[in-house]
């Protein structure tokens, strides 16, 4: 069994290059009565050229037999035909039906991975050649340059939204695709947005230590600390020499057949209402 491709010229190449230039486009709206303004982007209306029309009609070949004329050939399996241009915009993959090598590998009686396995090596070199070839023109140097400036562009959106603390969509309405600055004045606004979230935050930051501190200092970690003494009124520490007695009772030792731990938390808890 043998992949063989073959070269053919069609008509027309049927494909469209991209385009030659990245423009920027302006969107207005508005919401609740307020205007806004985003700015996008496109690709110019002028393409580039694309001249080839060359395609590849890819074949299996099996095993040998002789026809009704007694002359040996070969039982020749289509594959599927792909054009030149397929191979820049999409990977040879998406151009194979998982379910026609099946559908082979059954009629040919061999293993579907020995069949795909034979199909990709051509394809995988086909595809090599073709966008060598690629990379030479006019259209791909530009495409890089436009790829590049979009991954630039992704990025500071990304950088904006992290440092004002807002959407990355809020950049779209400040910079256009090339970071030049259209609208100064919501800019301004939102870095006074953030700044008023930031200053929040340090004041809350600041709240919640004092509140810490404070709290430490009257009343000792939650659950765990040492209450202050002479933080009571008389009736209070009325009331808390009841609750002693009262536990004092309940965890004596002599209650607790000699169990002295309950009564060493009783007068801890003594020592620490200053009773």
């Amino acid at each position: 069994m043998h992949c063989y491709i073959q070269e053919l010229q069609m008509k027309s190449s049927n494909s469209i290059g991209c385009g030659k230039e990245l423009c920027v486009t302006t969107t207005n709206w508005s919401m609740n009565g307020v205007p806004y303004t985003s700015y996008g982007y496109t690709f110019s209306e002028d393409r580039f050229e694309r001249p080839i029309k060359t395609a590849y009609k890819v074949t299996l070949h099996g095993k040998s037999y002789r026809n009704d004329k007694g002359q040996v050939t070969k039982k020749q399996y289509h594959v599927t035909t792909i054009k030149y241009y397929d191979l820049i915009d999409f990977n040879w993959c998406d151009c194979v039906m998982k379910s026609k090598i099946e559908d082979i590998a059954e009629e040919m009686g061999t293993d579907y991975e020995l069949i795909w396995e034979e199909t990709a090596k051509k394809l995988d070199a086909l595809q090599d050649k073709v966008n060598a070839e690629f990379e030479q023109t006019e259209e791909f140097k530009t495409k890089e340059k436009h790829d590049a400036v979009l991954k630039e562009y992704r990025i500071k959106k990304y950088k904006f939204a992290e440092k004002y603390e807002t959407q990355e969509n809020e950049y779209d309405k400040c910079f256009d695709i090339f970071g030049r600055l259209r609208n100064e004045d919501y800019f301004e606004k939102i870095k006074r947005e953030s700044d008023r979230k930031k200053e929040y935050k340090e004041q809350s930051r600041s709240y919640q230590k004092n509140y810490q501190s404070n709290y430490n200092d009257y009343s000792g970690s939650y659950g765990t600390g040492t209450l202050k003494i002479g933080l009571y009124t008389d009736r209070e520490k009325e009331y808390l020499n009841k609750f002693y007695k009262a536990l004092a009772v309940k965890f004596h030792p002599d209650v607790l057949n000699g169990d002295n731990e309950p009564m060493q938390l009783v007068n801890k808890l003594k020592a620490e209402w200053g009773i």
